[in-house]
């Protein structure tokens, strides 16, 4: 999981960026579906809307980065 969002990262096409972050996160939203069904639901549930909320934040920034570089 840490390789595709290095490789989001690293990408320099925003639509391959895009693909790699929506992989990753399809794998981290699998991952957290699997521990969640452990004893442990309402934790794993407060940590899947954080780890959310952070993706879409590393996306706002990656896009806001994009647009100044090309500026």
């Amino acid at each position: 999981m840490r390789a595709l969002m290095q490789q989001a990262r690293a990408a320099s096409d925003p639509a391959e960026r895009q693909r790699l972050t929506a992989e990753h996160r399809e794998k981290m939203q699998e991952h957290m579906a699997g521990m969640m069904q452990g004893g442990n639901a309402d934790m794993m549930a407060a940590c899947h809307q954080r780890m959310t909320m952070m993706h879409d934040m590393m996306e706002q920034m990656a896009a806001q980065q994009d647009m100044a570089q090309q500026d």
